[in-house]
């Protein structure tokens, strides 16, 4: 890839442009504030939607920057249309919580299949699953109206009656390793790239951890200084293309064909 097109594929915008599509978590955004201060740095550029300006990863850089009082952001626009950006969630997961310790919304025992089929359909905002000696106990809770504004209320009063227990996140496609280290998988639909679109240019964020936005050749590690983005739009472009330019030329690029895990 060459240094041009890496560099344009970044722009600086106004944070008043940039349009969350999902709530935050206070512990997260906490820590993600004190790190950046730290550092004075914005690691990752946040991923941009190029139509809407849908912020589709960077929810919580983006509300650090406005709590900090930052004007811009760094920000990689992509193609939301293109058939590589894929959409997925994140499941939580718990070793402690019971069916019983969930009386929010109704639950009903069903089979693995129905279960999910039902998630699928909307016709529930949950599906908990655990294994004992190798069955999927299953436990539905049921959506009173099938449509994507009842199922996001349900999710988030699900979520907010959980809050305080041992309750962690994992990716949708990690479930069955979970299941087999002795969690409960709370199984839940994945939204559509439509849907996330109308619910942000509606102003309804997502709760937390609604969507998992897997982006091929994503840039991270841009390090750009905050100071840097409290200078006007052009300002901010030229300073980062210039800093970028010098890093690329001499060779401090790479680029991942395998997982990686990112430690923060």
């Amino acid at each position: 890839m060459l240094v041009d097109e890496i560099i344009n594929r970044l722009q600086i915008m106004p944070l008043e442009r940039l349009k969350p599509h999902e709530e935050i978590i206070p512990y997260n955004l906490q820590k993600l504030r004190e790190a950046m201060l730290n550092l004075g740095r914005l690691v990752d550029p946040l991923i941009i939607e190029n139509k809407n300006f849908i912020v589709i990863d960077g929810n919580h850089r983006r509300k650090v920057l406005e709590i900090i009082k930052c004007p811009n952001a760094a920000c990689q626009l992509v193609d939301y249309d293109s058939p590589e950006i894929r959409v997925g969630t994140w499941f939580p997961v718990s070793k402690t919580i019971k069916p019983d310790d969930i009386n929010v919304l109704k639950g009903e025992s069903v089979d693995y299949e129905t279960g999910l089929g039902a998630i699928e359909k909307m016709q529930a905002a949950f599906l908990y699953v655990k294994k004992h000696n190798g069955k999927k106990e299953c436990v539905l809770y049921d959506s009173n109206e099938q449509n994507v504004q009842s199922i996001i209320a349900q999710q988030r009063k699900f979520i907010t009656s959980l809050e305080g227990r041992d309750l962690q996140y994992v990716a949708d496609d990690k479930a069955e390793e979970y299941l087999n280290s002795g969690y409960a998988v709370f199984y839940r639909r994945r939204y559509t790239k439509s849907e996330i679109v109308q619910e942000a240019m509606a102003g309804r964020v997502m709760p937390p951890k609604s969507t998992r936005h897997i982006i091929p050749d994503r840039i991270i590690r841009l390090n750009l200084h905050l100071g840097w983005l409290s200078e006007s739009p052009e300002m901010a472009k030229q300073l980062m293309d210039d800093s970028l330019r010098k890093r690329l030329n001499e060779g401090s690029i790479r680029r991942y064909v395998e997982p990686v895990i990112v430690l923060y």
